[in-house]
């Protein structure tokens, strides 16, 4: 049906297919005929005129430069040159001379029709006159003392060397020098004139000819014309669906016939038209009506059908475009890992071929912008009288179903991997090679340590070869909350970064150099997001997931699948945390009974025997002389309760810094008056450990803390001091700086080494064996966590056998309503919020 309509007479004659109107045609053609007749006429004219001027005009200029010439050298030989000034100057009154110079050896113009160039070099007056060809041309007139013409590059004048014998050198009479006459005579003017008489010839036998052209288009047009539009306009009103129309031309001529056939057939086609656009109209309706997309393929491999639903899917806009254009190359080309498909292997064309049906659930179809999309598709032949004719296939569109697929596959593998994990740092690495390559080509996942600096724990790359270039990007621009990264973003505010923000911070980093950039592109970086990995209102971790396909956009369908990827991993994370927990809690437990029973255990001892033998004295003596020799045992049983009662003093304070249970009593505090009664505190156990207490300032440092807890922390600090620097000095140094408050404590003993210098803070943590330095290893953990908690820090620098300088920071006015990552948190009574 569609068939038909398109071979229609209308259309191939809007489609320009044949000859035009013979009323165009036959005057057309004279016309065409006389223009070219006359182009051909003018151009042969126009060379022979232009082709005599110059011959005419060359030979006319040689004789009368002939005669110029001799008479030139006439009046050289007697040395008369005003007079040879005269005759070239008679040469200008010709208004076709342009130029005309009398040149000697030395290029030095000698005479001219301008006065004003005498006696200048001609090279610098007319540079014209001095090109490759000019001066060729000049050397031959000197060389053979023969006239030499030629015609200027453009035609438009004639330029003529004549050698003129000129006067020899003074005080010679022989040989004479051979000077040059350049004459430039003008073109222009003749040829313009002779062209003119050639155009008019030529028009003149136009007009005659366009005069016929004239008469054979009336006649035409009484003869034909009026009765074969009127055919044509009868024709175009049917084929416009006019099913009425007819031409009405009676007689008995050919063209009178044709009329007669025309309506004769017109009648049937009224009819028959009418039948089939009423049956095609339904059958549209109902393929256009269907959800699944339908395209006709002929034998030749050409889309014959295309439904609307198959317009939609495959992105274009009218059918149009697909009807006559090779299926397979238009939307069945390439596989879905974007390799071709060569024809030979198409399923489609195969089924044609074979005349067996064929379904498939893994195929893929291109959309007009080069995308493709997965389809389930039918190939059925079709047969017309027993020949294949061609094939129709259907598709659906199953690109939701396929992601629900995968996104399902996903999340039930992480969910089986990660349940396996109890350890963050492989929980974080198999999360990042879980997102690879469904959410990008490329993961890496930043976490906070226990000491407040992030760090890069984990990092995949699709591309194997790529992976030692992502390591070094870790190294040279290592993540940190200095840094504009998406990681340090999403750590520091706990909400993800989409796909616009999370690229431009991924680009747009703070202190990063040139080679940043460059760096991401060799990665392969077009499009990012970021996603935190929290648990217990707590951010863990954080996710950046980087893609470079051409094209990819981060839709909701991603972020879904990544959110869900990152839940599953911050409750698996969470899990490996609180597992990790429960151990080193089993683990603190065990030390502490150890330690505790043991250190408890030393002092209760003496005190028992000590007690005891004071019962035993005191049962036996009769007067105050046993009284009074017993009481060096008493207060030995003193220090031992003493002693026991800091170091349950200590474990409790463990205790509560664990559950955040220690509050801070703020007040103003004069460091210098705390220090030295403290220092007078520490006099007897510095002389019993033979060591020099020293305190020296700066002057008043005073500020808002908590008395009792710095009291308690110089009491540690010094009591390692006099501990590990036995017979030495200890030197006590109070001052202040920029707002901070700085007290160091000094000791000259055994030192630490650098590698247990960040390790004695920690809790039960100790740098030298607990057989010869008694103690928990709890001072330094707890003066560091007060410290913290006032806003402050506690630096060491220490060599072993050098001594130890442990420097206490304290902000004069300490922040409030902040906390040090890593640091427990120690509340204030005074702004009843933690800091």
């Amino acid at each position: 049906m569609r068939r038909s309509r398109d071979n229609q007479p209308g259309d191939r004659a809007k489609g320009g297919r044949g000859l035009p109107p013979l009323r165009i045609t036959l005057p057309l053609v004279l016309l065409i005929f006389a223009a070219t007749l006359g182009l051909y006429d003018l151009r042969q004219n126009s060379r022979v005129t232009i082709q005599r001027i110059e011959e005419y005009t060359l030979q006319e200029l040689a004789q009368r430069l002939g005669e110029k010439q001799a008479h030139l050298e006439l009046l050289l030989r007697i040395r008369d040159l005003e007079q040879t000034q005269g005759e070239l100057a008679r040469l200008g009154t010709d208004p076709h001379i342009q130029t005309a110079l009398l040149i000697d050896e030395t290029g030095t113009v000698v005479a001219s029709t301008r006065r004003i160039e005498l006696g200048r070099p001609a090279r610098a007056l007319h540079p014209e006159l001095y090109t490759g060809e000019a001066e060729h041309q000049m050397e031959k007139a000197r060389r053979h003392l023969a006239a030499s013409v030629r015609v200027t590059g453009d035609g438009g004048a004639l330029v003529g060397y004549y050698p003129v014998l000129g006067p020899p050198q003074p005080g010679m009479l022989s040989p004479s020098t051979v000077w040059l006459l350049v004459v430039e005579r003008d073109l222009t003017t003749l040829k313009q004139q002779g062209l003119q008489q050639v155009r008019m010839g030529v028009m003149k036998r136009s007009l005659m000819i366009g005069l016929l052209a004239g008469l054979l288009w009336l006649f035409s047009y009484f003869a034909l014309t009026r009765r074969v539009d009127r055919l044509v306009a009868a024709t175009r009103r049917f084929a416009a669906r006019d099913w009425e129309t007819r031409c009405g031309l009676t007689g008995s001529d050919e063209l009178a016939q044709v009329c007669q056939a025309f309506d004769d057939m017109a009648e049937g086609l009224r009819t028959t038209q009418s039948q089939l656009e009423e049956s095609e109209s339904h059958v549209r309706l109902l393929l256009d009506s269907t959800a699944e997309g339908i395209i006709g393929v002929d034998p030749d491999g050409c889309s014959t059908f295309v439904n609307r639903s198959a317009v939609r899917m495959l992105g274009y806009s009218e059918t149009s475009e697909l009807l006559g254009r090779d299926a397979h190359a238009t939307w069945h080309h390439t596989r879905a890992d974007g390799t071709p498909y060569p024809p030979s292997e198409c399923p489609i064309i195969q089924a044609m071929k074979t005349g067996t049906p064929y379904h498939t659930e893994e195929d893929v179809l291109w959309r007009k912008d080069g995308t493709s999309f997965p389809v389930e598709r039918w190939s059925h032949p079709m047969r017309q009288e027993g020949r294949k004719v061609g094939i129709v296939s259907t598709f659906i569109d199953i690109t939701e179903r396929k992601r629900a697929e995968e996104t399902q596959h996903v999340l039930i593998e992480a969910s089986t991997q990660l349940a396996e994990l109890l350890d963050e740092t492989s929980t974080l690495e198999r999360v990042a090679r879980l997102a690879v390559p469904q959410l990008g080509q490329w993961c890496v996942i930043d976490r906070v340590d226990d000491a407040g600096r992030i760090h890069r724990a984990a990092e995949v790359h699709q591309d194997l070869t790529r992976k030692r270039l992502l390591r070094e990007l870790t190294e040279r621009y290592p993540p940190s909350w200095n840094t504009l990264q998406p990681t340090a973003r999403v750590l520091s505010t706990g909400r993800p970064l989409l796909a616009s923000e999370a690229t431009q911070a991924l680009f747009h980093t703070g202190n990063a150099d040139a080679e940043y950039p460059e760096m991401l592109r060799r990665l392969g970086a077009r499009t990012a997001i970021a996603l935190p990995l929290s648990a217990r209102g707590q951010t863990l971790a954080a996710m950046l997931l980087v893609s470079d396909t051409p094209g990819f956009e981060y839709g909701p369908h991603e972020l879904a699948l990544a959110e869900e990827l990152a839940r599953r991993a911050s409750v698996a994370m969470d899990n490996a945390r609180l597992y990790q927990q429960s151990q080193e809690a089993v683990r603190l437990r065990e030390d502490f009974l150890s330690v505790a029973s043991h250190e408890l255990h030393t002092p209760l001892t003496p005190l028992r025997l000590h007690l005891q033998t004071l019962q035993r004295a005191l049962a036996a003596s009769v007067g105050g002389a046993g009284a009074s020799r017993l009481m060096p045992k008493v207060d030995k049983a003193l220090e031992q309760v003493k002693r026991l009662s800091r170091l349950v003093d200590d474990l409790l304070d463990v205790s509560r810094l664990t559950s955040g249970r220690i509050r801070l009593q703020l007040e103003e505090v004069d460091l210098v008056e705390l220090t030295r009664d403290q220092a007078e505190r520490f006099s007897e156990q510095a002389s019993a450990a033979g060591c020099q207490l020293l305190v020296t300032t700066e002057g008043p440092t005073v500020g808002h803390w908590d008395r009792m807890r710095l009291e308690q922390v110089l009491t540690n600090l010094v009591t390692n001091a006099l501990k590990y620097g036995a017979g030495r000095p200890v030197e006590i140094h109070v001052a202040s700086s920029g707002g901070r408050a700085l007290w160091s404590i000094r000791d000259h003993g055994i030192g630490i080494a650098a590698k247990d210098l960040e390790r004695i803070f920690e809790r039960f943590e100790r740098a030298v064996s607990t057989r010869q330095y008694g103690g928990l290893g709890l001072g330094l953990y707890i003066s560091l966590a007060i410290v913290r908690a006032l806003g402050g820090d506690i630096h060491v620098a220490s060599q072993p056998g050098a001594g130890s300088v442990f420097t206490v920071e304290l902000p004069l006015e300490p922040a409030r309503d902040s906390r040090t990552h890593g640091t427990p948190c120690l509340d204030s009574e005074q702004t009843s919020s933690s800091l």
